[in-house]
Protein backbone atom coordinates (compact mmCIF):
# COMPACT_ATOMS: atom_id res chain seq x y z
CA UNK A 1 0.00 0.00 0.00
CA UNK A 2 2.60 2.25 0.98
CA UNK A 3 4.52 1.76 -2.73
CA UNK A 4 1.36 1.95 -4.42
CA UNK A 5 0.52 5.39 -2.56
CA UNK A 6 4.17 6.10 -3.27
CA UNK A 7 3.63 5.96 -6.89
CA UNK A 8 0.63 7.56 -7.12
CA UNK A 9 2.50 10.96 -5.14
CA UNK A 10 5.20 10.60 -7.97
CA UNK A 11 2.55 9.98 -10.45
CA UNK A 12 1.14 13.13 -9.22
CA UNK A 13 4.50 15.19 -9.36
CA UNK A 14 5.49 13.77 -12.97
CA UNK A 15 1.88 15.43 -14.27
CA UNK A 16 2.22 18.26 -12.38
CA UNK A 17 5.66 18.97 -14.00
CA UNK A 18 5.23 18.10 -16.72
CA UNK A 19 2.28 19.87 -17.49
CA UNK A 20 4.07 23.41 -16.09
CA UNK A 21 6.85 22.26 -18.31
CA UNK A 22 5.04 21.74 -21.75
CA UNK A 23 3.01 24.89 -21.23
CA UNK A 24 6.61 26.51 -21.47
CA UNK A 25 7.76 25.10 -24.30
CA UNK A 26 4.61 25.00 -26.17
CA UNK A 27 4.32 29.10 -25.14
CA UNK A 28 7.99 30.80 -25.45
CA UNK A 29 6.88 34.05 -26.73
CA UNK A 30 4.27 33.59 -23.64
CA UNK A 31 3.69 37.28 -22.74
CA UNK A 32 3.88 38.43 -25.82
CA UNK A 33 0.62 35.97 -26.63
CA UNK A 34 -0.74 36.92 -23.74
CA UNK A 35 -1.13 40.75 -25.01
CA UNK A 36 -2.32 39.54 -28.24
CA UNK A 37 -4.93 37.43 -26.42
CA UNK A 38 -6.05 40.32 -24.71
CA UNK A 39 -6.00 42.87 -27.12
CA UNK A 40 -8.52 40.26 -29.19
CA UNK A 41 -10.22 39.86 -26.23
CA UNK A 42 -10.52 43.86 -25.95
CA UNK A 43 -11.56 44.02 -29.78
CA UNK A 44 -13.99 41.34 -29.28
CA UNK A 45 -15.54 43.63 -25.94
CA UNK A 46 -15.80 46.42 -28.33
CA UNK A 47 -17.50 44.07 -31.18
CA UNK A 48 -19.81 43.70 -28.61
CA UNK A 49 -20.39 46.67 -27.19
CA UNK A 50 -20.71 47.84 -30.26
CA UNK A 51 -23.33 45.49 -32.17
CA UNK A 52 -25.13 46.37 -28.85
CA UNK A 53 -25.16 49.78 -29.31
CA UNK A 54 -26.40 48.66 -32.78
CA UNK A 55 -29.37 46.55 -31.47
CA UNK A 56 -30.27 49.78 -29.17
CA UNK A 57 -30.45 52.13 -32.02
CA UNK A 58 -31.97 49.79 -34.49
CA UNK A 59 -34.52 48.99 -32.00
CA UNK A 60 -36.28 52.25 -32.56
CA UNK A 61 -36.72 51.88 -35.94
CA UNK A 62 -38.23 48.84 -35.93
CA UNK A 63 -41.99 48.08 -35.65
CA UNK A 64 -43.90 45.16 -33.78
CA UNK A 65 -43.11 43.15 -36.46
CA UNK A 66 -39.37 43.36 -36.32
CA UNK A 67 -38.82 44.93 -39.36
CA UNK A 68 -35.87 47.98 -39.96
CA UNK A 69 -37.63 50.57 -41.47
CA UNK A 70 -34.38 53.15 -41.32
CA UNK A 71 -33.13 50.76 -43.83
CA UNK A 72 -36.19 51.77 -46.33
CA UNK A 73 -34.89 55.53 -46.06
CA UNK A 74 -33.34 57.12 -48.53
CA UNK A 75 -29.84 58.93 -48.00
CA UNK A 76 -31.81 62.40 -48.67
CA UNK A 77 -33.74 61.97 -45.97
CA UNK A 78 -31.51 60.50 -43.51
CA UNK A 79 -29.14 63.26 -44.28
CA UNK A 80 -31.76 65.93 -43.68
CA UNK A 81 -32.11 64.16 -40.15
CA UNK A 82 -28.63 64.16 -39.07
CA UNK A 83 -28.29 67.87 -40.16
CA UNK A 84 -30.31 68.39 -36.99
CA UNK A 85 -27.47 66.81 -34.43
CA UNK A 86 -24.74 68.53 -33.24
CA UNK A 87 -21.64 67.04 -35.41
CA UNK A 88 -20.20 65.05 -32.93
CA UNK A 89 -23.71 62.77 -32.42
CA UNK A 90 -24.48 62.46 -36.08
CA UNK A 91 -20.88 60.74 -36.14
CA UNK A 92 -21.59 58.90 -33.47
CA UNK A 93 -24.72 57.02 -35.74
CA UNK A 94 -21.96 55.49 -37.80
CA UNK A 95 -22.61 52.59 -35.37
CA UNK A 96 -25.98 51.77 -36.30
CA UNK A 97 -24.50 49.82 -39.38
CA UNK A 98 -22.13 49.75 -42.61
CA UNK A 99 -23.83 51.77 -44.63
CA UNK A 100 -24.06 54.73 -42.32
CA UNK A 101 -20.10 54.73 -41.46
CA UNK A 102 -19.75 57.34 -43.92
CA UNK A 103 -22.93 58.93 -44.51
CA UNK A 104 -22.21 61.89 -41.78
CA UNK A 105 -19.42 63.55 -43.88
CA UNK A 106 -21.98 64.13 -46.96
CA UNK A 107 -24.05 66.57 -44.36
CA UNK A 108 -24.94 69.97 -45.29
CA UNK A 109 -24.66 71.32 -41.52
CA UNK A 110 -22.15 71.17 -39.47
CA UNK A 111 -22.35 72.11 -35.38
CA UNK A 112 -19.23 72.24 -32.87
CA UNK A 113 -19.98 72.70 -29.58
CA UNK A 114 -18.23 73.01 -26.64
CA UNK A 115 -18.84 75.97 -24.54
CA UNK A 116 -17.63 74.84 -21.11
CA UNK A 117 -15.07 77.31 -19.40
CA UNK A 118 -12.96 73.84 -18.01
CA UNK A 119 -13.73 72.27 -21.33
CA UNK A 120 -10.58 70.90 -23.13
CA UNK A 121 -9.72 72.98 -26.29
CA UNK A 122 -6.99 71.38 -27.55
CA UNK A 123 -8.88 68.14 -27.68
CA UNK A 124 -12.01 70.37 -29.05
CA UNK A 125 -9.90 71.66 -31.93
CA UNK A 126 -8.29 68.71 -33.09
CA UNK A 127 -11.62 66.76 -33.41
CA UNK A 128 -12.72 69.67 -35.39
CA UNK A 129 -9.65 69.46 -37.53
CA UNK A 130 -10.69 66.25 -38.04
CA UNK A 131 -14.13 65.95 -38.97
CA UNK A 132 -13.32 68.71 -41.32
CA UNK A 133 -10.51 66.36 -43.01
CA UNK A 134 -13.17 64.28 -43.72
CA UNK A 135 -16.10 66.07 -44.79
CA UNK A 136 -17.01 65.95 -48.25
CA UNK A 137 -20.43 67.96 -49.19
CA UNK A 138 -19.58 70.26 -51.58
CA UNK A 139 -22.72 73.19 -49.81
CA UNK A 140 -22.69 74.01 -46.73
CA UNK A 141 -26.14 75.17 -45.27
CA UNK A 142 -25.24 75.62 -41.57
CA UNK A 143 -21.89 75.85 -40.05
CA UNK A 144 -21.76 76.55 -36.13
CA UNK A 145 -18.39 76.96 -34.17
CA UNK A 146 -19.15 77.64 -30.34
CA UNK A 147 -16.44 77.50 -27.95
CA UNK A 148 -14.15 79.11 -25.06
CA UNK A 149 -11.40 80.86 -27.38
CA UNK A 150 -7.57 82.13 -26.90
CA UNK A 151 -5.29 83.74 -29.31
CA UNK A 152 -3.41 80.67 -29.67
CA UNK A 153 -6.09 78.85 -32.08
CA UNK A 154 -6.45 81.61 -34.23
CA UNK A 155 -4.80 80.12 -37.43
CA UNK A 156 -6.88 77.52 -36.82
CA UNK A 157 -10.14 79.11 -36.60
CA UNK A 158 -8.98 80.97 -39.44
CA UNK A 159 -9.19 77.62 -41.52
CA UNK A 160 -12.61 76.72 -40.25
CA UNK A 161 -13.73 79.44 -41.24
CA UNK A 162 -12.53 79.36 -44.92
CA UNK A 163 -13.58 75.70 -45.19
CA UNK A 164 -17.21 77.01 -44.04
CA UNK A 165 -17.03 80.47 -46.84
CA UNK A 166 -15.24 77.75 -49.74
CA UNK A 167 -18.67 75.53 -49.02
CA UNK A 168 -20.77 78.21 -49.78
CA UNK A 169 -22.01 78.38 -46.38
CA UNK A 170 -26.00 79.27 -46.18
CA UNK A 171 -25.74 80.32 -41.99
CA UNK A 172 -22.25 80.92 -39.76
CA UNK A 173 -22.18 81.10 -36.42
CA UNK A 174 -19.23 81.81 -34.83
CA UNK A 175 -20.28 81.98 -30.74
CA UNK A 176 -16.88 82.11 -28.98
CA UNK A 177 -16.42 82.62 -25.53
CA UNK A 178 -13.80 84.50 -23.38
CA UNK A 179 -12.84 85.27 -19.56
CA UNK A 180 -11.12 89.02 -21.56
CA UNK A 181 -13.36 91.50 -22.77
CA UNK A 182 -10.49 93.46 -24.34
CA UNK A 183 -11.40 93.98 -28.25
CA UNK A 184 -7.54 93.09 -28.30
CA UNK A 185 -8.18 89.56 -26.79
CA UNK A 186 -10.98 88.83 -29.64
CA UNK A 187 -10.87 86.67 -32.69
CA UNK A 188 -10.18 89.12 -35.79
CA UNK A 189 -12.24 87.99 -38.45
CA UNK A 190 -10.26 87.54 -41.38
CA UNK A 191 -10.71 90.06 -44.02
CA UNK A 192 -11.38 87.55 -47.00
CA UNK A 193 -14.54 87.24 -44.72
CA UNK A 194 -15.90 90.45 -46.13
CA UNK A 195 -15.97 89.19 -49.81
CA UNK A 196 -18.32 86.48 -48.84
CA UNK A 197 -21.16 86.43 -51.20
CA UNK A 198 -22.93 83.45 -50.09
CA UNK A 199 -23.61 84.01 -46.66
CA UNK A 200 -27.06 85.01 -45.94
CA UNK A 201 -26.91 84.56 -41.48
CA UNK A 202 -24.27 85.61 -39.55
CA UNK A 203 -23.78 85.21 -35.67
CA UNK A 204 -20.21 86.02 -33.88
CA UNK A 205 -19.56 86.42 -30.35
CA UNK A 206 -16.53 87.98 -29.18
CA UNK A 207 -15.25 88.54 -32.72
CA UNK A 208 -13.61 91.44 -33.71
CA UNK A 209 -14.43 93.34 -36.78
CA UNK A 210 -12.46 95.76 -38.76
CA UNK A 211 -12.61 95.78 -42.26
CA UNK A 212 -9.91 97.03 -44.38
CA UNK A 213 -11.46 97.30 -47.29
CA UNK A 214 -14.90 97.27 -48.94
CA UNK A 215 -17.80 94.69 -47.25
CA UNK A 216 -19.44 92.62 -50.00
CA UNK A 217 -21.90 90.76 -47.88
CA UNK A 218 -24.26 91.05 -50.64
CA UNK A 219 -26.53 88.17 -50.05
CA UNK A 220 -27.13 88.88 -45.79
CA UNK A 221 -30.08 89.07 -44.37
CA UNK A 222 -29.63 88.32 -40.82
CA UNK A 223 -26.73 89.96 -38.63
CA UNK A 224 -26.15 89.28 -34.81
CA UNK A 225 -23.32 91.06 -33.51
CA UNK A 226 -22.31 90.09 -29.81
CA UNK A 227 -19.61 90.96 -27.29
CA UNK A 228 -17.31 93.21 -28.90
CA UNK A 229 -16.35 97.04 -28.97
CA UNK A 230 -18.02 98.26 -32.58
CA UNK A 231 -16.48 101.04 -33.97
CA UNK A 232 -19.30 103.39 -35.63
CA UNK A 233 -16.97 103.34 -38.83
CA UNK A 234 -17.07 99.15 -38.82
CA UNK A 235 -20.67 98.96 -38.77
CA UNK A 236 -21.33 101.45 -40.96
CA UNK A 237 -18.94 99.78 -43.42
CA UNK A 238 -21.32 96.82 -43.05
CA UNK A 239 -24.55 98.19 -43.67
CA UNK A 240 -23.49 99.59 -46.77
CA UNK A 241 -22.17 96.41 -47.68
CA UNK A 242 -25.33 94.74 -46.98
CA UNK A 243 -28.14 95.73 -49.30
CA UNK A 244 -30.55 92.81 -48.24
CA UNK A 245 -29.91 92.91 -44.62
CA UNK A 246 -33.24 92.77 -42.97
CA UNK A 247 -32.54 92.05 -39.44
CA UNK A 248 -29.66 93.27 -37.20
CA UNK A 249 -29.28 92.60 -33.09
CA UNK A 250 -26.56 94.27 -31.20
CA UNK A 251 -25.79 92.65 -27.98
CA UNK A 252 -23.41 94.35 -25.62
CA UNK A 253 -21.69 96.32 -27.90
CA UNK A 254 -19.71 98.54 -26.61
CA UNK A 255 -18.24 102.42 -27.55
CA UNK A 256 -21.04 102.48 -29.99
CA UNK A 257 -22.31 105.88 -29.65
CA UNK A 258 -24.79 106.71 -32.67
CA UNK A 259 -26.20 104.10 -34.94
CA UNK A 260 -27.07 105.95 -38.22
CA UNK A 261 -29.24 103.41 -40.17
CA UNK A 262 -30.51 104.57 -43.54
CA UNK A 263 -30.41 101.18 -44.98
CA UNK A 264 -33.92 100.86 -47.35
CA UNK A 265 -33.98 97.08 -46.57
CA UNK A 266 -33.23 96.73 -42.90
CA UNK A 267 -36.59 96.25 -41.25
CA UNK A 268 -35.58 95.35 -37.59
CA UNK A 269 -32.88 96.59 -35.47
CA UNK A 270 -32.57 94.81 -31.41
CA UNK A 271 -30.34 96.57 -28.73
CA UNK A 272 -29.57 94.01 -26.11
CA UNK A 273 -27.54 95.07 -22.94
CA UNK A 274 -25.31 97.62 -23.46
CA UNK A 275 -23.33 97.52 -20.30
CA UNK A 276 -20.79 99.76 -19.26
CA UNK A 277 -17.21 98.21 -18.67
CA UNK A 278 -14.40 99.17 -16.94
CA UNK A 279 -12.19 99.30 -20.28
CA UNK A 280 -14.31 101.49 -21.81
CA UNK A 281 -15.99 104.86 -20.58
CA UNK A 282 -20.00 105.53 -20.03
CA UNK A 283 -21.85 106.14 -23.43
CA UNK A 284 -24.70 107.52 -24.54
CA UNK A 285 -26.76 105.36 -27.47
CA UNK A 286 -28.12 107.93 -30.03
CA UNK A 287 -30.25 105.78 -32.51
CA UNK A 288 -31.04 106.99 -36.16
CA UNK A 289 -33.20 105.11 -37.89
CA UNK A 290 -35.53 106.47 -40.07
CA UNK A 291 -36.79 103.78 -41.99
CA UNK A 292 -36.67 100.51 -39.98
CA UNK A 293 -40.24 99.41 -39.21
CA UNK A 294 -39.45 97.35 -35.58
CA UNK A 295 -37.19 98.58 -32.77
CA UNK A 296 -36.43 96.13 -29.51
CA UNK A 297 -34.49 97.76 -26.37
CA UNK A 298 -33.64 95.05 -23.99
CA UNK A 299 -31.56 94.08 -21.42
CA UNK A 300 -29.45 95.45 -18.82
CA UNK A 301 -28.03 99.00 -19.85
CA UNK A 302 -25.97 99.80 -16.86
CA UNK A 303 -25.41 103.25 -16.92
CA UNK A 304 -25.31 103.96 -20.04
CA UNK A 305 -28.18 105.77 -21.67
CA UNK A 306 -30.37 105.26 -24.97
CA UNK A 307 -32.10 108.41 -26.99
CA UNK A 308 -33.71 108.09 -29.98
CA UNK A 309 -33.49 110.65 -32.79
CA UNK A 310 -35.38 109.52 -35.49
CA UNK A 311 -37.56 106.54 -35.94
CA UNK A 312 -40.43 107.82 -38.15
CA UNK A 313 -41.44 105.02 -40.08
CA UNK A 314 -41.50 102.76 -36.70
CA UNK A 315 -44.34 100.18 -36.61
CA UNK A 316 -43.91 98.43 -33.50
CA UNK A 317 -41.88 98.85 -30.63
CA UNK A 318 -40.60 97.12 -27.11
CA UNK A 319 -38.94 98.92 -24.16
CA UNK A 320 -38.13 95.94 -22.18
CA UNK A 321 -34.93 97.24 -20.39
CA UNK A 322 -33.47 97.88 -17.07
CA UNK A 323 -31.06 100.56 -15.31
CA UNK A 324 -28.96 100.00 -12.85
CA UNK A 325 -29.80 101.83 -9.73
CA UNK A 326 -27.10 102.74 -7.41
CA UNK A 327 -27.97 104.51 -4.07
CA UNK A 328 -29.78 107.65 -6.06
CA UNK A 329 -33.30 106.17 -5.16
CA UNK A 330 -32.91 107.38 -1.68
CA UNK A 331 -33.45 111.05 -2.43
CA UNK A 332 -36.56 113.14 -3.45
CA UNK A 333 -35.47 113.83 -6.59
CA UNK A 334 -34.44 110.33 -6.94
CA UNK A 335 -35.14 108.72 -10.61
CA UNK A 336 -35.68 111.83 -12.11
CA UNK A 337 -32.99 110.87 -14.96
CA UNK A 338 -34.94 107.58 -15.38
CA UNK A 339 -37.61 109.21 -15.86
CA UNK A 340 -36.21 111.53 -18.61
CA UNK A 341 -34.97 108.50 -20.12
CA UNK A 342 -38.34 106.54 -20.10
CA UNK A 343 -40.41 109.61 -21.31
CA UNK A 344 -38.11 110.89 -23.84
CA UNK A 345 -38.05 107.06 -25.53
CA UNK A 346 -42.03 107.01 -25.51
CA UNK A 347 -42.75 110.74 -27.37
CA UNK A 348 -39.89 109.19 -29.80
CA UNK A 349 -41.99 106.47 -30.69
CA UNK A 350 -45.18 108.00 -30.35
CA UNK A 351 -46.78 106.97 -33.52
CA UNK A 352 -46.35 103.07 -33.39
CA UNK A 353 -49.09 101.09 -33.43
CA UNK A 354 -47.84 98.30 -31.26
CA UNK A 355 -45.61 98.98 -28.20
CA UNK A 356 -44.83 96.77 -25.43
CA UNK A 357 -43.65 97.92 -21.71
CA UNK A 358 -41.58 95.87 -20.30
CA UNK A 359 -41.56 95.96 -15.91
CA UNK A 360 -38.64 98.21 -15.18
CA UNK A 361 -40.26 100.96 -17.65
CA UNK A 362 -43.49 100.79 -16.14
CA UNK A 363 -41.99 100.91 -12.61
CA UNK A 364 -40.50 104.08 -13.95
CA UNK A 365 -43.46 105.24 -15.24
CA UNK A 366 -45.64 104.28 -11.97
CA UNK A 367 -43.30 106.94 -10.57
CA UNK A 368 -43.60 109.45 -13.21
CA UNK A 369 -47.60 109.12 -12.12
CA UNK A 370 -47.20 109.72 -8.37
CA UNK A 371 -44.99 112.43 -9.37
CA UNK A 372 -47.83 114.03 -11.89
CA UNK A 373 -45.15 114.13 -14.21
CA UNK A 374 -47.28 114.37 -17.74
CA UNK A 375 -47.30 111.29 -20.18
CA UNK A 376 -46.34 111.94 -24.17
CA UNK A 377 -49.84 110.99 -26.19
CA UNK A 378 -49.59 107.69 -27.73
CA UNK A 379 -51.29 106.44 -30.53
CA UNK A 380 -50.66 102.47 -30.66
CA UNK A 381 -53.29 100.15 -31.08
CA UNK A 382 -52.12 97.51 -29.45
CA UNK A 383 -50.58 97.74 -25.90
CA UNK A 384 -48.76 94.86 -24.18
CA UNK A 385 -47.78 95.46 -20.89
CA UNK A 386 -45.12 92.88 -18.74
CA UNK A 387 -45.83 93.26 -15.03
CA UNK A 388 -45.36 91.53 -11.74
CA UNK A 389 -48.22 92.50 -10.26
CA UNK A 390 -47.10 94.44 -7.50
CA UNK A 391 -49.33 97.04 -6.53
CA UNK A 392 -47.71 99.71 -7.56
CA UNK A 393 -47.55 98.39 -11.21
CA UNK A 394 -51.37 99.31 -11.74
CA UNK A 395 -50.37 103.12 -11.83
CA UNK A 396 -47.77 102.98 -14.34
CA UNK A 397 -50.72 100.60 -16.56
CA UNK A 398 -53.45 102.93 -15.81
CA UNK A 399 -51.35 105.53 -17.00
CA UNK A 400 -50.04 104.06 -20.08
CA UNK A 401 -53.93 103.55 -20.71
CA UNK A 402 -54.89 107.39 -20.25
CA UNK A 403 -52.13 108.05 -22.55
CA UNK A 404 -53.25 105.56 -25.04
CA UNK A 405 -56.82 106.57 -26.04
CA UNK A 406 -56.87 104.33 -29.21
CA UNK A 407 -55.98 101.17 -27.58
CA UNK A 408 -58.03 98.41 -29.32
CA UNK A 409 -55.68 94.81 -27.70
CA UNK A 410 -54.02 95.33 -24.07
CA UNK A 411 -52.46 92.30 -23.80
CA UNK A 412 -51.00 91.62 -20.24
CA UNK A 413 -48.25 89.40 -19.23
CA UNK A 414 -47.60 88.47 -15.93
CA UNK A 415 -44.13 87.61 -14.95
CA UNK A 416 -42.72 86.36 -11.36
CA UNK A 417 -40.67 88.89 -9.68
CA UNK A 418 -36.53 89.20 -10.83
CA UNK A 419 -33.45 90.62 -10.83
CA UNK A 420 -34.13 93.00 -13.63
CA UNK A 421 -34.17 96.52 -11.41
CA UNK A 422 -37.84 96.72 -11.24
CA UNK A 423 -38.32 95.28 -7.68
CA UNK A 424 -35.66 96.98 -6.09
CA UNK A 425 -36.57 100.32 -7.81
CA UNK A 426 -39.78 99.54 -6.26
CA UNK A 427 -39.07 99.04 -2.71
CA UNK A 428 -36.72 101.81 -2.75
CA UNK A 429 -39.06 103.96 -4.17
CA UNK A 430 -42.80 103.00 -2.29
CA UNK A 431 -41.54 101.55 0.65
CA UNK A 432 -39.67 104.20 1.61
CA UNK A 433 -42.67 106.86 1.70
CA UNK A 434 -46.24 106.49 2.68
CA UNK A 435 -47.82 106.21 0.11
CA UNK A 436 -51.51 104.34 -0.36
CA UNK A 437 -51.98 103.68 -4.21
CA UNK A 438 -55.55 103.07 -3.92
CA UNK A 439 -56.27 106.87 -2.33
CA UNK A 440 -53.98 108.32 -4.99
CA UNK A 441 -55.76 105.84 -7.84
CA UNK A 442 -59.36 107.49 -6.83
CA UNK A 443 -57.93 110.71 -7.52
CA UNK A 444 -57.34 109.69 -11.46
CA UNK A 445 -60.72 107.92 -12.18
CA UNK A 446 -62.55 110.92 -13.33
CA UNK A 447 -59.76 111.23 -16.20
CA UNK A 448 -61.12 107.68 -17.88
CA UNK A 449 -64.74 109.03 -18.15
CA UNK A 450 -63.86 109.37 -22.16
CA UNK A 451 -61.14 107.24 -22.73
CA UNK A 452 -60.92 103.08 -23.57
CA UNK A 453 -63.69 104.10 -26.33
CA UNK A 454 -62.39 101.89 -28.64
CA UNK A 455 -60.48 98.98 -26.26
CA UNK A 456 -62.34 95.89 -27.61
CA UNK A 457 -60.03 92.49 -26.25
CA UNK A 458 -58.14 92.21 -23.15
CA UNK A 459 -55.45 89.42 -22.65
CA UNK A 460 -54.05 88.12 -19.38
CA UNK A 461 -51.48 85.14 -19.52
CA UNK A 462 -49.44 83.65 -16.43
CA UNK A 463 -51.43 84.57 -13.66
CA UNK A 464 -50.33 81.36 -11.72
CA UNK A 465 -50.39 79.82 -8.48
CA UNK A 466 -47.33 80.95 -7.26
CA UNK A 467 -48.73 84.75 -7.94
CA UNK A 468 -52.07 83.97 -6.21
CA UNK A 469 -50.88 85.86 -2.77
CA UNK A 470 -51.26 88.94 -5.34
CA UNK A 471 -54.70 88.43 -6.76
CA UNK A 472 -55.93 91.87 -5.23
CA UNK A 473 -54.08 93.52 -7.59
CA UNK A 474 -55.13 91.30 -10.30
CA UNK A 475 -58.38 91.89 -9.52
CA UNK A 476 -58.22 95.58 -9.20
CA UNK A 477 -57.21 95.55 -12.64
CA UNK A 478 -60.39 93.44 -14.09
CA UNK A 479 -62.40 95.29 -12.47
CA UNK A 480 -61.16 98.75 -13.70
CA UNK A 481 -61.07 97.64 -17.04
CA UNK A 482 -64.41 96.13 -16.64
CA UNK A 483 -66.07 99.21 -15.50
CA UNK A 484 -64.47 101.38 -18.17
CA UNK A 485 -63.99 99.80 -21.14
CA UNK A 486 -67.15 100.55 -22.80
CA UNK A 487 -66.73 98.43 -26.27
CA UNK A 488 -64.60 95.55 -24.74
CA UNK A 489 -65.83 92.29 -26.21
CA UNK A 490 -63.37 89.91 -25.37
CA UNK A 491 -61.59 89.21 -22.20
CA UNK A 492 -59.24 86.08 -21.99
CA UNK A 493 -57.29 85.00 -19.04
CA UNK A 494 -54.87 81.91 -19.86
CA UNK A 495 -52.66 79.79 -18.23
CA UNK A 496 -54.91 81.21 -14.96
CA UNK A 497 -54.65 78.31 -11.98
CA UNK A 498 -53.39 74.67 -12.07
CA UNK A 499 -53.40 72.98 -8.62
CA UNK A 500 -54.83 70.11 -6.82
CA UNK A 501 -54.84 72.51 -3.56
CA UNK A 502 -58.62 72.48 -2.97
CA UNK A 503 -58.11 75.20 -0.39
CA UNK A 504 -56.01 77.16 -3.52
CA UNK A 505 -59.11 76.08 -5.89
CA UNK A 506 -61.71 77.16 -3.19
CA UNK A 507 -59.67 80.83 -3.49
CA UNK A 508 -60.37 80.52 -7.34
CA UNK A 509 -63.61 80.34 -7.41
CA UNK A 510 -64.19 82.79 -4.86
CA UNK A 511 -62.03 85.02 -7.01
CA UNK A 512 -63.93 84.18 -10.06
CA UNK A 513 -67.20 85.24 -8.86
CA UNK A 514 -66.18 88.66 -8.14
CA UNK A 515 -64.72 88.93 -12.12
CA UNK A 516 -67.95 88.06 -12.93
CA UNK A 517 -70.13 90.21 -10.35
CA UNK A 518 -68.44 93.01 -11.47
CA UNK A 519 -70.11 95.94 -12.95
CA UNK A 520 -69.47 96.56 -16.96
CA UNK A 521 -69.61 99.26 -18.88
CA UNK A 522 -70.02 97.15 -22.31
CA UNK A 523 -73.05 94.67 -22.61
CA UNK A 524 -71.76 92.06 -24.61
CA UNK A 525 -68.21 91.99 -22.95
CA UNK A 526 -67.29 87.97 -22.57
CA UNK A 527 -64.83 86.56 -20.13
CA UNK A 528 -63.19 83.29 -20.95
CA UNK A 529 -60.05 81.59 -19.59
CA UNK A 530 -57.76 78.44 -20.56
CA UNK A 531 -57.47 77.14 -17.15
CA UNK A 532 -60.06 76.51 -14.61
CA UNK A 533 -61.62 79.37 -14.36
CA UNK A 534 -63.64 78.35 -17.76
CA UNK A 535 -65.21 76.13 -15.53
CA UNK A 536 -66.44 78.88 -13.06
CA UNK A 537 -67.52 81.68 -15.20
Amino acid sequence: MEAEAERSSTSSEDISVSSYDSSLVKNPNSEEEQREEEEQSDCNDYEDVHQAKRRKYVAVFRDSDDEDRISDLSDSIILSILAFLPTKDAIKTGVLSKRWVQLWTSVPSLSFSDAGYFSNTKVFASNVDSALLLHSAPKLSNFLLEFWYNSQLKNRVDDWVRFATAAKVDQLSLKLSSNHYKNSEAYILPQDLYANEFVSEFEFCFCKIFPTGVVNWSSLKRLCIGYTALPEEAITKVLMGSPKLEYLELCNCCQVKQLSIVSDSLRKLVVKDHLRHSYFPAVELEIVAPKIESLEILGNFDRNKCRIKDVSALVEAKLDFHMSMGCRCKKEDACKEYQDIVRGLLESMHHVKELTVGPWCLMVLSIMSVKHRPFPSLKCKRLTVKTSMKKWDFLGIASLLQSSPYVETLVMDIKSPNNSGSEFLGRRYFHTRKFDEVSHWKSKKIHFKSLLQYLKTVKISGFVERLFHRKEVFISVVQFLLKNAKVLEKMVISEALVTQNQKMVHEFRQMAQKLISFPKSSPQVMVMSCSHISKII
